[in-house]
């Protein structure tokens, strides 16, 4: 039995550890993700405090009666800048993921009639707000209090003359759940021009949301643009609040986070390998690629209770952190840190800018492509010469056999020889033997 100086793994298990945990958090990311998904679901679905707000400033006359309906103005134009902030709430149970949105939009609208007469105009106001102040509405640059809260929206009323005529609005406004800014009704627009900032973070889209003409993203800030021309229906422009949290900006991981974690896990093997460290067995890559994969769920829930930074950091912090103390106590200090630590750092980084700046993608992957192949090509004549050396070991320990044994190796086929010839010698002399008679 020849002893064995095999290496903690080879190259075909190394291959399956990295497959097997790359599919692992290919499946558990989207998972999470999911399930912060219907949480959110969950959370906007109660409708009781529409109906709260749908029962506020109606708008009523002398004898209690809701006044009649005034025919809606037609609106030409409509030009809007939206700035919308994440925020949290303070004092609640648990901090709730809520909005400020700020609102400065101009309409021209004309009488809906062919004279004037008294309109209104339903102006844009989100679903689910907890205060609106700061309302101010000119009408050709006279101050307007002619407005009134009916079935969760806000209503203009007043006299309009046939010729356009400029309505200013502005107010900010605290919320939950979604924003919606809806095409004003009332026939063709000549303009609908709308710019949404989202400072902080990214937005969602909701299914069937008016699409935007143009979206840039530039530092912490996404601004979306809708300019339409001559426009006839068009769906709401619907956008989830919630998804505007900084968790939305790591979606990307779901398939950047299983590709960090086969370069990673690769490029760590074929260091080991080189270096010949036996003591770096199969179970320590495991804990080792298991750790650096658990740093992007860990990102996810962080969010929670710190901003998207924070969560970054500090998610990233603790498992580079347990991953140089392990493997600095394994291969040492020096090789731990330019063969492990480094690149592990240098791979999440790019991951992390990849998913939360999308326009870098092209770019980063292929500069992390470029970068794996390099260290590849610096370390497979290492990882031969390593495995070179390991077979040349494993021949010399071999035991060599004794003289004795040598010589009855040599001497056996001979003697077995010898008895066989003269088993042939004797046989003719038994034949002539057997026919004497």
């Amino acid at each position: 039995m020849f002893p064995s100086s095999r290496r903690g793994f080879t190259l075909v298990e190394l291959l399956v550890v990295v497959v097997i945990i790359a599919i692992g958090v290919a499946l558990l990311l989207p998972a999470v993700q999911s399930a912060r998904e219907a949480a959110r679901r969950a959370a906007m679905k109660s409708e009781a405090f529409e109906r709260d707000l749908a029962g506020l400033g109606e708008e009523a006359t002398e004898n209690g009666q809701l006044a009649p309906a005034a025919p809606l103005a037609r609106v030409e134009a409509f030009a809007a800048e939206i700035a919308l902030t994440p925020k949290l709430s303070v004092g609640t149970a648990a901090p709730e993921s809520i909005y400020e949105a700020h609102f400065a939009g101009n309409i021209q609208a004309v009488s809906a009639s062919e004279d004037a007469g008294e309109c209104e105009i339903e102006l844009p106001l989100p679903p689910q707000i907890i205060p609106l102040a700061d309302l101010e509405i000119t009408v050709d640059g006279q101050a307007s209090e002619t407005v009134v809260l009916r079935s969760g929206k806000l209503v203009w009323r007043g006299q309009l003359p046939a010729e356009p005529t400029s309505l200013e609005v502005t107010y900010t406004a605290v919320g939950k759940g979604l924003y919606e800014l809806s095409v004003p009704p009332g026939g063709i627009l000549d303009q609908f021009q709308v710019t949404l900032v989202a400072h902080g973070s990214d937005v969602r889209l909701l299914e069937l949301s008016l699409q935007p003409t143009s979206v840039d993203r530039s530092g912490t800030s996404s601004t979306y643009q809708w300019d339409y021309r001559r426009l006839l229906f068009g769906q709401p422009v619907r956008l989830d609040i919630l998804g505007i949290a900084p968790i939305d900006r790591l979606g990307e991981l779901t398939w950047l986070g299983p590709i960090s974690v086969i370069v990673f896990g690769l490029l760590v093997g074929l260091v080991v390998h080189a270096a010949s460290v036996p003591r770096f067995d199969l179970w320590m890559l495991l804990l080792t690629v298991g750790t650096f994969a658990g740093a992007y769920p860990l990102m996810y829930f962080a969010q929670e209770y710190v901003s998207l930074g924070p969560a970054v950091v500090i998610s990233a912090g603790i498992a580079l952190a347990i991953i140089a103390v392990r493997a600095a106590t394994l291969i040492g200090t020096w090789l731990a840190l330019a063969g492990v630590v480094l690149p592990a750092a240098a791979i999440m980084t790019i991951t992390l800018v990849a998913a939360v700046w999308t326009r870098l993608q092209g770019i980063l992957l292929t500069a992390e492509a470029l970068g794996f192949f390099i260290a590849v090509m610096m370390l497979m004549p290492k990882v031969r010469a390593a495995s070179a050396a390991a077979r040349k070991a494993v021949r010399k320990r071999a035991p060599t056999p004794s003289p004795k044994e040598q010589s009855e190796e040599t001497s056996g086929p001979a003697e077995q020889g010898g008895d066989s010839t003269s088993a042939e010698a004797k046989e003719p002399t038994d034949q002539s033997g057997e026919q004497g008679p």
